[in-house]
């Protein structure tokens, strides 16, 4: 585990060193035509996932939602905060240490994710809202949330019939998980200060706690935030955002100003 730690930390800290670097790069265009950053923070979006309550319609078993502060710092650097609930009912899906068909397997709770992009895209200093397209790296971790087990079949060796299944339930709320991210998303103005976005997200581990009862251990299939530990490596995120602006300089034509 502390070896997993360090390296998700070490590579963290390479993103974010290649994240400060990528805008100096994308901004070249812009500094041959004398354009110079007019403010240091310009505003932040406020995001809302309305994925999640999409898949819900078509998919009763998932339920969640999320929303995010994202700062907007010289145009180049996205730093965000993001809270979500997430919960899951994946009864017959529990599946460590081998598959159970026929079992009750709820998880639900809070969860939080802090991180920072970079906007790759040519940038415009003098407007107030830009699209923007970016890469970058979150920490996710749930700290408290709760599952349900019950009905896993068990072989009980202490019973004279050989092989005799029993069954093993366990409820707990104080389950623990941490994963990290690494994502390209975009973002575009619509309409006045709304903006349309989607992001892409690749999260390259899990870690959840385990939980020890009568001698069984559980290892969770599911994480809110994560999703299955199985198949959830990859996720989408489409976002409705506001943009809020606190930058008042810049260009005189109103066209040049979302």
């Amino acid at each position: 585990m502390r070896r997993t730690l360090n390296y998700t930390w070490k590579t963290i800290s390479l993103l974010l060193s290649l994240l400060v670097c990528l805008p100096a790069f994308a901004d070249r265009g812009n500094r041959k035509q004398g354009e110079r950053p007019q403010a240091v923070f310009y505003g932040f979006y406020v995001d809302l996932d309305v994925l999640d309550p999409i898949i819900h319609i078509f998919n009763k078993e998932r339920m969640g939602l999320d929303a995010s502060i994202q700062a907007d710092l010289f145009h180049r650097l996205y730093p965000s905060f993001t809270i979500g609930y997430h919960h899951f009912d994946a009864s017959g899906k529990y599946n460590y240490p081998i598959p159970a068909e026929n079992c009750h397997y709820e998880v639900n709770g809070l969860y939080y994710k802090v991180g920072v992009a970079a906007n790759v895209w040519r940038k415009n200093f003098r407007r107030q809202l830009n699209p923007i397209a970016y890469v970058g790296a979150n920490f996710g971790w749930s700290p408290r949330f709760s599952s349900d087990l019950s009905g896993y079949p068990i072989d009980n060796q202490f019973w004279s019939g050989a092989g005799e299944r029993q069954t093993f339930s366990l409820k707990y709320d104080k389950n623990r998980a941490r994963w990290m991210e690494i994502l390209v998303g975009m973002k575009a103005p619509v309409a006045k200060k709304f903006c349309l976005g989607g992001e892409v997200m690749f999260k390259p581990f899990l870690s959840v706690d385990k939980v020890e009862q009568d001698g069984y251990v559980v290892q969770h299939s599911y994480a809110p935030g994560y999703g299955s530990k199985k198949n959830g490596k990859w996720s989408f995120r489409y976002t409705l955002s506001y943009y809020f602006s606190f930058f008042k300089g810049g260009a005189s034509d109103a066209k040049e100003i979302y």
